[in-house]
């Protein structure tokens, strides 16, 4: 019944014509009087009588004169239907809208006996699902290659009879249903948040296809998601284990990955001629020793990227741990350009040679100088001067900054290290000898002549700072760019080796597809982070005045300084020019003043044509449908490792004074510590 039902009866019952006006009213437990005189008012009756638990609500039918003609009720239960409380109560009092997950199908894998299945396997995850959605437990009282048996988990208890019995066809090996009860005489059947046979095997079938597209998904990302898409909670190991098991399936177990290392090997080598893979094994134990990888597209493109190589190594966080010693280039547009990547046992100098051997075959091609910068791991400056004697070797400031605050441990407070450290940065940044020796002088007051005197010992100036390095570094002084590739590809470091390479050669495939997409849509001469760098310079150097002394030579004022440059050997005596390989200010208003184009002066490496030239070798694919009839049967064994002890690490182990300084709220002092930490002592003013 509706309100216009309701009205159309009132009017057949007590006779009324068409011209008799009358209204309706009604009472309930809050109000003595409710008028009801419209479709909303006959909802709020039915909603009344639903939040009071009222049989029936009398209505009272006036006529508009005043004169109560006669009287009718309404039975609520008959209409109940019509009415949904939430349409009046307000958003934090209503019943949210049912959700469905993907889990409310799992009720209906087991039905009737004489149910096929795909194999014994398939029947066992399905009774497991079945069981977590009916909201039960079951034990195997036979579970065997051809037989399966489970009860209920209180059959002892309660007596239940729930059970499935089943067994393996010999015809066709599929699995079929041979007895079921799905009777439970138990106690009642309650669906929780968890369930305890909601294991890895379960969550593996879950999550497998989002796993396969993102091997980055981290655990607590898969509990999250399992949750909004299965509605059932998981533990963090459950969703660990569940993943391996993807990773697994994909590539195999993690003492297989090395085998599968030589499939590799002939792959690459069969869709990307040119490329460089060298893999060793020790003949007498069959053992891995190392790989190194280079593909082609990277070898081809690397010739239009800045000449640099940073160096570094990484940890593997697989079973067998490992190192990934990488090789990474720098694009014109300040974006890393990975190079080659080794996998070896450990950082040590007999596989820094191996890395810098098959790296120099490669480089030798390209006819250029190379400068490398590192950190000076462990092995490496040994390993390079062997193998790139004549090349240029930068160290990483911020590495020797760390190596610095080592110095002043226990020897002096934090105000008083970070007064050295911030006088180092300004010996380090020196673009002159003089500038050079005038803060160093200040360095060896503040940090004391012996330690200082000592420390600079210990590394060559031309090494490390701006005013003895002789060629050009493209304003380099860190090994940043390495850092930003180990961080890219943190959660390929903890794959396997082959499932490793595999995936960031993948990675690398697809960076290498977007870039050069990406830059075809460029219309600047320059790549865009280059350009907007020249317009600032530009704008700089509208302040200064350029006076002319003889050809390409120019004196370059402003009110306080003046600079002498020259276009023709491209100098300027601010030595930025020469440092960042790159015009500056003054350089850009004499270029200006000699009416040239400043493009002509500019690095060709920073152009958006050489950068479109880095990525229009591509990487090619590979497929491993024909992988099990490779010509390659080799059987590589794992590399003995001994498992450190404590719980393993996942991530850098930070060098010492890594952490930056910060200022305490409490005793305003620099520190490691906040106002919630802070126990120095404070003098307060009564």
């Amino acid at each position: 019944m509706n309100y216009s039902d309701l009205i159309q009866s009132i009017r057949k019952r007590f006779k009324f014509s068409s011209n008799d006006s009358f209204h309706l009213e009604y009472s309930s437990p809050a109000c003595s009087s409710v008028y009801l005189d419209n479709k909303s008012d006959f909802k709020m009756l039915f909603c009344c009588a639903k939040i009071y638990h009222m049989d029936n609500v009398l209505v009272t039918v006036v006529k508009d004169v005043g004169k109560s003609c006669s009287s009718t009720s309404v039975v609520v239960d008959d209409c109940a239907e019509m009415i949904d409380e939430n349409d009046y109560l307000g958003d934090a009092f209503k019943d949210g809208p049912q959700k469905f997950f993907l889990s409310d199908e799992w009720g209906s894998y087991l039905s009737h006996a004489g149910q096929k299945f795909e194999s014994i396997a398939d029947f066992r995850d399905k009774l497991r699902k079945f069981a977590v959605q009916s909201g039960f437990h079951y034990v195997l009282s036979r579970n065997d290659s051809i037989y399966v048996n489970a009860v209920c988990a209180n059959r002892d208890v309660d007596h239940c009879g729930w059970e499935v019995l089943g067994s393996v066809a010999s015809i066709n090996q599929c699995f079929y249903i041979t007895r079921f009860n799905n009777v439970h005489t138990c106690r009642g059947m309650i669906r929780n948040r968890s369930h305890r046979q909601l294991g890895s095997k379960i969550v593996r079938t879950c999550i497998e296809s989002t796993v396969c597209l993102n091997l980055g998904l981290k655990p607590r990302e898969i509990m999250s998601n399992f949750k909004s898409t299965y509605g059932y909670e998981i533990s963090y190991k459950v969703a660990s284990r569940a993943k391996k098991r993807c990773v697994e399936k994909m590539y195999g177990s993690e003492c297989d990955s090395f085998s599968m290392l030589s499939w590799f090997r002939e792959a690459v080598l069969e869709t990307n001629p040119g490329s460089s893979v060298v893999l060793e094994v020790d003949e007498s134990t069959e053992r891995f020793k190392r790989v190194f990888v280079a593909y082609a597209g990277q070898i081809q493109g690397f010739k239009f990227s800045l000449p640099v190589l940073y160096v570094d190594g990484a940890f593997g966080k697989s079973k067998y741990k490992g190192q990934i010693l990488a090789a990474t280039g720098r694009n014109g547009n300040k974006g890393f350009f990975p190079l080659a990547l080794c996998f070896c046992d450990s950082e040590t100098e007999e596989n820094w040679l191996f890395f810098f051997k098959n790296l120099k075959a490669l480089l030798e091609l390209q006819g250029r100088i190379i400068t490398f910068i590192s950190d000076r791991g462990v092995g490496l400056l040994k390993a390079f001067d062997l193998i790139f004697p004549g090349n240029p070797h930068l160290y990483c400031y911020h590495h020797l900054r760390y190596n610095l605050s080592r110095k002043y441990k226990n020897k002096g407070g934090e105000i008083v290290v970070a007064d050295v450290l911030q006088k180092f940065f300004k010996v380090a940044y020196a673009s002159t000898e003089k500038s050079f020796y005038f803060h160093l002088k200040n360095l060896r007051d503040e940090g004391g002549a012996a330690t200082i005197d000592e420390f600079i010992r210990e590394i060559p100036l031309e090494h490390w700072c701006r005013a003895f390095f002789k060629g050009c570094r493209y304003g380099i002084m860190a090994n940043g760019i390495a850092e930003s590739f180990n961080n890219w590809i943190v959660a390929e470091r903890s794959l396997p080796p082959f499932a490793m390479l595999d995936q960031t050669r993948m990675k690398e495939m697809k960076m290498m597809s977007e870039r050069s997409v990406e830059s075809k849509s460029w219309t600047t001469k320059l790549t865009p982070k280059m350009e907007k760098r020249l317009k600032e310079q530009l704008d700089r150097s509208r302040v200064f005045r350029v006076i002319a002394s003889h050809e390409n030579v120019y004196e370059v004022r402003n009110d306080k300084y003046s600079y002498s440059v020259d276009i023709s050997t491209r100098t300027c005596s601010c030595v930025k020019w020469q440092i960042n390989c790159f015009p500056c200010a003054h350089a850009l208003a004499a270029i200006q003043g000699a009416r040239l184009d400043v493009y002509d002066f500019i690095d060709p490496y920073f152009t958006a044509e050489y950068y479109r030239m880095c990525y229009s070798f591509p990487i090619a694919p590979l497929s491993n449908v024909d992988a099990s009839c490779s010509s390659t049967e080799d059987f590589i064994l794992p590399p003995v490792t001994k498992r450190p002890a404590g719980r393993p690490k996942s991530k850098r182990i930070a060098s010492a004074g890594e952490k930056k300084l910060i200022r305490c709220g409490r005793c305003n002092k620099m520190g490691h510590h906040n106002k919630k930490s802070c126990t120095e002592p404070l003098n307060m003013l009564l």
